[in-house]
C-alpha cells in the first residue's frame, strides 16, 4: 500500500489528526504567504521507526514588524515535545500543533508538528540554536535576517506574550467551529469569557467525531487547570449529529457547570482520552479469517465478502483530544462595600418569605419559609434565618435546592425554620436580609423580605398545684368530741419475709429477661443496620438495578428495532456487572481494561463494546433477528460473569 492510498484510507476510517483551529495564527501565517498549518494536540501513536526531528522557518528573510512560522516536526515512536531555546531579540510563541498518522505496508507512523510564531524586536542577523527533543536528536541551527521595517524602523517594543493572538475559538460561540477536515476535535461552550471568583456558569463540553470514525471514549473530560472547578459529568452524555461544511459529525455533549476559583487570566483547557480503532485492509489468500467474524461469530453481519475484503485487521490507538486553551479573565470580588452577612453567593437572586399561618398561640411553633430564586452558585447561598429575640424563639433553618436546569445553575433554594412566639398580642416577624455579588453589575446587592404580621393568643395555663389539706378541710363530722380528728383505719397487710424487693427471685428473673430481650433486639438491629450500610452491598444492589434497567431498555429497543439504543444499553449492562466485580466506576470499564483483566478472554464482551461504537459513530443497521441474537449473547455473558 503506497503513501497516497494510506492517507486516503485513514481519512475515511480513522482519526488522522485532532485539530482545534487557531484563527489568529492562521491569519498571521497566511499574510506572510506561507502554508497555513492548523494547530493540533495529540498523543503520539507507537510505531517501529526511529524517532527523528526536523525544523523549518518560513520565510528566512523578513522585515521588522512581520512574523515568521517555525515548524518543528517530531517523527517516530517517542514523539516528545521539542525544547526551543530562547533567543535575544526574538519572541518565539507556540501557536499549536498538527498530528497525523501515516501507514506504509502495514506500519503506522506518527508525525507531530509543533508550530511557533517568531517575531523579531530589532533588525539584524539571528540564529536559532539547535532544537532538541527527548529521544529524537536535534536540528541544525537556523539562521535568518531581519531588515528595516516601514519608515526605517529598527526596533519595536516587545509584546506581553501576545495574548491577543492566542486562540479563543472554543469560547462563547453558538455554532460549531470550522472543522477544516478534522476527524475529531474537542471544544467548550461558555456564555462569556469574563467571570468573577466564585461565579458558577453553565458549560457544555462537546466532542466531535466525523461520521465513519470508529472511536470510543476512554474516560471523561478532565480540567487541566486549578483555576476552575467542573461539576460532576454524567457517564451517559447526550449524543447528536451535526453537519459542518457539508461533513456529518457525531457530537457527544456533556452539560455541567463551571466555577472560577482564583483571580487572574487563565487558559481553559480540557483533555478527553479516546480510543481509535484503525482498520487495515486484509490480505487475501492464505486462509486468512476476518477478525470481526471471529469476534461476532459466523452469523455476524460482518461475515460477508464485502467486509472480508474491506476489513483485514483492527489496531487500537490511544489519542487525546484537547481544547485550544482560550484565556478566561477571572476578577476578584471587591473588598469595599462587602456586606457583613455576605456568604459568597455570586449571581442574581430574588428573596421572598412567608409564614405557615397568620395566627397562633404562645408556645406553638410556626413555620417560616424563605425562598431564594435566581441564577448563580447556590452552594454558597446560605442564611441564618430569623434570629432569636425576646418575642421569638428560633431554631436553625433546614435547606433544600430545587434546580431549574440540567447544569444546576438556576433554580430555588428553600429555607424552612421553626419559630416559636413567646408573647401574646399583635406581633411581627421582622424582615429577613440576604446579600450577594452581582457579576453583571459588579456590585454587592442586599435584598430584604417584607415583615409578616401575626396575631398571637395566650396559650393554655398550666394546671394549679394541689394545696395540702388544712384543718379547715377536715370535716367536722370527722372530729371527735374533744376536737381531735378520728383515727384513720390502716388496712392489714401481712408479709412472710422482710427480704427487699430487689432481692426477690421473681424480680431478678423478670429484669434479667427484659435485659436479655433488649440485648438481643439491639444486636439484631445493629446487624441489620450494618448490613444496610455495607457500601459493597449497596454498590452490588445498585449495579444489579442498573443491569436490570439496561436489559429492559434492550428489550424496548429490540421491539422498535433501534440498534443504537439497543447496543448502548447492552454495553451499559456489561459495564455495570464488570464494574461491580472489579470495584471501579463503570466509566472505566473499557476495551483495554477488559483485555487486561480477562487475560485476553472475553471476546464476546469486547464484541458488544466494539459493535456499540460502530453503530454510534457509523450508523450501521441490524435486523430484528440479529438483535435477538445479540440479546441472547449479552444475557449469557451476564450469567457467566455473575457466577465468577
Amino acid at each position: 500500500m503506497n503513501t497516497t492510498t494510506s492517507r486516503q484510507f485513514l481519512t475515511g476510517l480513522s482519526i488522522a489528526a485532532l485539530v482545534a483551529p487557531t484563527w489568529a495564527a492562521q491569519a498571521a501565517m497566511t499574510a506572510q504567504g506561507t502554508m497555513t498549518v492548523p494547530p493540533v494536540k495529540s498523543v503520539p501513536v507507537a510505531n517501529n521507526r526511529q524517532a527523528a526531528i526536523s525544523a523549518q522557518l518560513q520565510p528566512q528573510s523578513l522585515r521588522l514588524g512581520d512574523s515568521a512560522q517555525l515548524a518543528i516536526t517530531v517523527e517516530g515512536q517517542q514523539a516528545a515535545a521539542p525544547q526551543v531555546p530562547a533567543v535575544d531579540g526574538l519572541e518565539i510563541i507556540p501557536v499549536g500543533q498538527q498530528s497525523s498518522l501515516q501507514m506504509i505496508n502495514g506500519n503506522v507512523t506518527a508525525n507531530v508538528t509543533h508550530i511557533y510564531q517568531v517575531t523579531p524586536n530589532r533588525t539584524g542577523s539571528f540564529t536559532i540554536p539547535a532544537i532538541a527533543a527527548a529521544g529524537s536528536g536535534s536540528t541544525p541551527p537556523i539562521a535568518f535576517r531581519v531588515d528595516r521595517g516601514a519608515g526605517g524602523q529598527t526596533q519595536r517594543a516587545p509584546s506581553q506574550q501576545r495574548r491577543s493572538q492566542l486562540p479563543a475559538a472554543s469560547i462563547d460561540r453558538d455554532v460549531a467551529v470550522d472543522a477544516k477536515g478534522q476527524s475529531a476535535f474537542l471544544r467548550v461552550v461558555l456564555p462569556k469569557q469574563e467571570l468573577a471568583v466564585g461565579e458558577l456558569v453553565p458549560v457544555e463540553v462537546k466532542a466531535y467525531f466525523r461520521a465513519g470514525v470508529s472511536a470510543s471514549l476512554n474516560g471523561l473530560p478532565v480540567l487541566s487547570s486549578d483555576a476552575f472547578t467542573l461539576d460532576k459529568l454524567s457517564d451517559q452524555p447526550k449524543q447528536t449529529r451535526e453537519s459542518i461544511n457539508g461533513v456529518a459529525y457525531t457530537v457527544v455533549t456533556w452539560t455541567s457547570a463551571l466555577s472560577a476559583v482564583k483571580a487572574g487570566d487563565y487558559p481553559l483547557n480540557l483533555d478527553l482520552p479516546v480510543m481509535v480503532r484503525v482498520k487495515e485492509r486484509g490480505k487475501r489468500g492464505g486462509g486468512g479469517r476476518n477478525p470481526l467474524q471471529d469476534f461476532f461469530g459466523d452469523d455476524s453481519p460482518f461475515g460477508n465478502s464485502f467486509f472480508d475484503d474491506f476489513f483485514g485487521g483492527v489496531t487500537e490507538k490511544p489519542l487525546a483530544l484537547h481544547t485550544d486553551g482560550a484565556v478566561v479573565k477571572i476578577k476578584a470580588l471587591p473588598a469595599q462595600g462587602r456586606p457583613a452577612d455576605f456568604s459568597g453567593a455570586v449571581g442574581q437572586f430574588d428573596v421572598t418569605a412567608e409564614a405557615s399561618a397568620t395566627s397562633g398561640t404562645t408556645g406553638d411553633p410556626l413555620m417560616l419559609t424563605m425562598n431564594i430564586t435566581g441564577r448563580g452558585n447556590f452552594d454558597r447561598v446560605t442564611t441564618n434565618g430569623l434570629p432569636a429575640s425576646a418575642v421569638w424563639k428560633s431554631y436553625k433553618p433546614n435547606a433544600r435546592f430545587e434546580p431549574a436546569d440540567r447544569s444546576n445553575t438556576s433554580g430555588t433554594k428553600v429555607f424552612e425554620q421553626s419559630v416559636v412566639p413567646t408573647k401574646a398580642g399583635a406581633q411581627e416577624i421582622p424582615a429577613l436580609r440576604f446579600s450577594y455579588f452581582d457579576p453583571e453589575a459588579g456590585t454587592y446587592v442586599t435584598k430584604t423580605t417584607g415583615a409578616i404580621s401575626v396575631s398571637i393568643a395566650q396559650g393554655t395555663a398550666a394546671p394549679a398545684t394541689a394545696k395540702p389539706a388544712t384543718d379547715a378541710s377536715i370535716s367536722k363530722s370527722a372530729r371527735s368530741a374533744d376536737g381531735l380528728a378520728a383515727d384513720q383505719p390502716v388496712p392489714r397487710r401481712a408479709t412472710a419475709s422482710l427480704r427487699p424487693l430487689v432481692l426477690q427471685p421473681w424480680f431478678i428473673v423478670g429484669n434479667a429477661a427484659m435485659v436479655a430481650a433488649l440485648a438481643i433486639g439491639g444486636l439484631f438491629r445493629w446487624m441489620a443496620r450494618r448490613r444496610a450500610n455495607d457500601p459493597q452491598r449497596r454498590q452490588r444492589e445498585a449495579a444489579e438495578q442498573s443491569v436490570n434497567a439496561s436489559l429492559a431498555a434492550m428489550d424496548a429497543a429490540l421491539q422498535q428495532q433501534d440498534a443504537a439504543t439497543f447496543f448502548t444499553a447492552a454495553r451499559r449492562a456489561l459495564q455495570e456487572r464488570l464494574a461491580a466485580q472489579w470495584q471501579m466506576p463503570a466509566s472505566r470499564v473499557t476495551i483495554p481494561e477488559i483485555r487486561t483483566r480477562l487475560n485476553g478472554q472475553g471476546e464476546e464482551v469486547r464484541a458488544v463494546f466494539q459493535t456499540a461504537d460502530e453503530i454510534a459513530y457509523s450508523g450501521k443497521r441490524f435486523t430484528a433477528p440479529d438483535l435477538q441474537h445479540w440479546r441472547d449473547l449479552v444475557q449469557n455473558q451476564l450469567h457467566q460473569l455473575a457466577r465468577q
